[in-house]
């Protein structure tokens, strides 16, 4: 274990015009097998296929029966829309930019037969503040970081160490927050990395307390439309943005009043205020 630490540790990174990041996570199961994936993020990426960063959408290739770790879309299109992933590849560039908001989540699907699972990273890249407060973690973003998980990783933040050995994520009865079943049967643990600035680490029920004083959503959970609710004392409000669970930006609202958001899908959504002179508070709310 210790040669195959030593030697995944020089884990790929590159910059270009500061903004274009990548590295790469190094998976090795219980009786020896490894896989391999590369995750990263750019100004001008997708959250898909992108051709141009020499993704390779290998969604109809049949699951390695050793171990395999694929980034995909399984879990949102499952979850949230009812159909079945796009895309299966095992790197991926995605849109990310940390001044406009600060958390972009990416899954992780773990198939493998034998488990703990033990996976290493460079933890000297995300010394950055973009990225200072990235996590690996078994908990559904809808979850940050208030619920639990069927495995033991809950959260390994990314700068703070280099290696974490974990348990699989499925549990004794089935439970589709956290795995699903794919077209042949086999049941795919999910798990979650995120790129973010410390913001993320704070994102729970008892760091919100402060931003649930600020932000009160009205009604929550709602359907049809909310209001959002701001005391005097933040001030005059410039903007309000909407996210989904995985950081990808919905919409922007100037009003504060019964704001249609009918158009939006079923689940969970960040909401970012920013005042005139530049402070933020967030909150989230559930879609139904």
């Amino acid at each position: 274990m210790k040669i195959f630490l030593q030697l995944f540790l020089t884990t790929l990174s590159f910059s270009v015009n500061g903004q274009q990041f990548s590295f790469q996570m190094y998976f090795i199961d219980a009786i020896g097998n490894k896989d391999t994936i590369t995750l990263g993020y750019d100004l001008t990426a997708t959250d898909s296929i992108d051709l141009s960063f020499n993704e390779i959408n290998i969604i109809s290739v049949p699951l390695d029966t050793s171990i395999d770790v694929r980034v995909t879309d399984e879990f949102y299109f499952r979850t949230f829309l009812g159909s079945v992933g796009t895309f299966h590849t095992k790197k991926q560039i995605t849109y990310y930019n940390c001044t406009t908001f600060p958390v972009k989540t990416q899954e992780i699907d773990i198939h493998t037969k034998h488990w703990p699972v033990t996976v290493t990273w460079n933890n000297s890249l995300f010394n950055d503040s973009c990225r200072n407060g990235s996590v690996f973690t078994s908990v559904n973003s809808g979850g940050w970081w208030d619920v639990g998980s069927p495995s033991n990783l809950w959260r390994q933040v990314l700068p703070s160490n280099g290696f974490v050995t974990f348990t699989s994520n499925s549990s004794n009865s089935f439970n589709n927050n956290y795995e699903y079943i794919n077209s042949t049967g086999d049941t795919i643990p999910v798990f979650w990395q995120a790129f973010a600035d410390s913001i993320l680490l704070s994102l729970s029920v008892n760091e919100l307390t402060a931003s649930k004083a600020v932000i009160e959503i009205f009604p929550n959970p709602t359907s049809n439309s909310l209001t959002i609710g701001i005391p005097k004392s933040f001030g005059e409000i410039s903007l309000i943005e909407f996210y989904n669970s995985f950081g990808q930006f919905i919409s922007i609202s100037r009003q504060l009043s019964n704001i249609d958001i009918t158009e939006f899908q079923s689940g969970l959504y960040f909401i970012k205020v920013t005042n005139k002179k530049g402070l933020k508070a967030i909150t989230k709310f559930q879609k139904i």
